[in-house]
């Protein structure tokens, strides 16, 4: 009976070990842009769908795509309340310091679109960039590795960013905008090394917003 005991506690120590990932391991967590200062996922949920249990271990930056109604279980606790999330909603969460394992569930009757943008420096860069000083530029996070900002850039505006130290990352939440000679949509996104002048131009009729982050 002590060995039955015995084996039955390795059988299910192991279903609660495969039953959480790493969250780059998680299948809806999309890794679509590795590099020196970030792991970008790209997180598309169906309506009434439901992640695996994954890890959260670095500090992360969320971008809320879509308008969506979703819950969250950590493991070991019931699941919260679902609640409304809006796009470009965007707020950092500093996972390396208090590692989570959770799964989502998307509650509403859209896809669930989001970006879980983890931060992979150590430290920041010596000579940090200045705040962007535009009218339509509103600070949303500051944080010791990233500073984020919304961007409403109407028909016939632009937004331009010199060059500094940081990194950027700009991801398209609605409407139109180019950058670089590409043009972006809803959850497209672009990539610029430190050192890059910026330019993001709205040619279209309808108004665009952007999420744009610094990586220190």
């Amino acid at each position: 009976m002590k060995h039955i005991f015995s084996l039955l506690f390795v059988f299910l120590f192991c279903d609660y070990v495969s039953a959480q990932v790493p969250v780059i391991k998680e299948p809806h967590h999309k890794p679509v842009l590795v590099n020196d200062y970030i792991r970008l996922l790209d997180v598309h949920l169906n309506a009434g769908d439901t992640t695996q249990y994954h890890v959260h271990a670095a500090p992360s930056v969320i971008v809320m795509i879509s308008k969506s109604i979703i819950g969250i279980q950590k493991m070991g606790e019931a699941p919260a309340m679902p609640g409304e999330v809006l796009p470009a909603q965007t707020s950092f969460i500093d996972y390396g310091k208090n590692p989570v394992t959770h799964r989502v569930f998307n509650s509403g009757d859209n896809v669930f679109h989001v970006m879980d943008i983890e931060l992979v420096k150590n430290s920041p860069s010596a000579d940090s960039c200045l705040p962007l000083q535009e009218s339509n530029a509103e600070t949303t996070i500051n944080e010791r590795l990233v500073r984020g900002y919304k961007l409403n850039i109407n028909q016939n505006q632009s937004i331009n960013r010199g060059k500094s130290s940081c990194a950027h990352i700009l991801i398209c939440i609605s409407g139109e905008v180019s950058a670089s000679n590409k043009n972006l949509t809803s959850g497209e996104y672009i990539f610029f090394n430190p050192n890059t002048n910026i330019s993001v131009n709205n040619n279209r009729s309808d108004a665009a917003i952007c999420v744009l982050l610094e990586l220190k």
